[in-house]
């Protein structure tokens, strides 16, 4: 066999395929290396039948492979084409309505106070309150005594540690709940009206209460009440 004639014809066939895929052989490739095999081989010794037969069950296994790989990313794409469509007619349709989403942020207000809001997974003895500012600073620290498992809620005055009123904007808040038997899980949610709908190439997200939250992190959908 003329082992020289068919590696130029192996290089020529993955050249083909660009500096990007160079060494990997495709179907296109496996094909022309088997062509060339056989047009190479030795008359004296020729190509054994059962070697051309498994080497022709790899090429149909290769083929078949490139085949599912294809089908499979065009499902995949047309998945991820359906989930966005729906995600966005969602987000859509809960402007006007009662939302309550998780979230680890508050809007101050102007000369009014913010809830916070807490879930506990457990009844705690101490709940620290950590409220931090956008660049991170801590701003205010509260300690409440007893808290039951469940919803909690606790009013902020805006005012920080030395009991200067803050600026109106986004702050930050941490709960650190705990009983005799150690930490006490918690989540913290707000709950108010989606009033604005943001797509981004992050995702979706919906405004409540000036806050923007992922749409995944919406956990129940009202009517609101007139």
């Amino acid at each position: 066999m003329n082992i020289q004639s068919i590696n130029s014809l192996t290089s020529a066939a993955v050249n083909q395929r660009g500096n990007e895929n160079q060494g990997r052989l495709g179907q296109q490739e496996f094909l022309q290396l088997l062509v060339a095999q056989m047009r190479n081989q030795d008359p004296i010794n020729p190509l054994d039948g059962a070697e051309f037969a498994s080497q022709l069950a790899q090429f149909n296994s290769v083929e078949q492979l490139i085949s599912v790989n294809g089908g499979i990313r065009e499902l995949q794409q047309s998945q991820e084409m359906m989930s966005a469509s729906l995600t966005n007619s969602m987000a859509a349709s809960l402007t006007g309505k009662e939302v309550k989403a998780l979230s680890n942020q508050i809007h101050l207000n102007a000369a009014e106070p913010a809830e916070i809001k807490f879930e506990l997974n457990n009844s705690a003895t101490e709940v620290e309150i950590i409220i931090r500012s956008a660049s991170g600073a801590e701003v205010r620290r509260e300690v409440l005594q007893g808290a039951p498992s469940g919803e909690n809620l606790w009013q902020w005055d805006g005012r920080n540690t030395l009991g200067d009123r803050m600026g109106e904007g986004l702050y930050t808040v941490e709960i650190n709940a705990s009983n005799d038997s150690g930490k006490v899980n918690s989540l913290m949610f707000i709950e108010g009206v989606a009033n604005k709908v943001r797509y981004t190439a992050n995702g979706v997200y919906i405004s409540v209460n000036n806050v923007l939250v992922p749409i995944g992190d919406v956990e129940e959908i009202g009517i609101k009440l007139s």
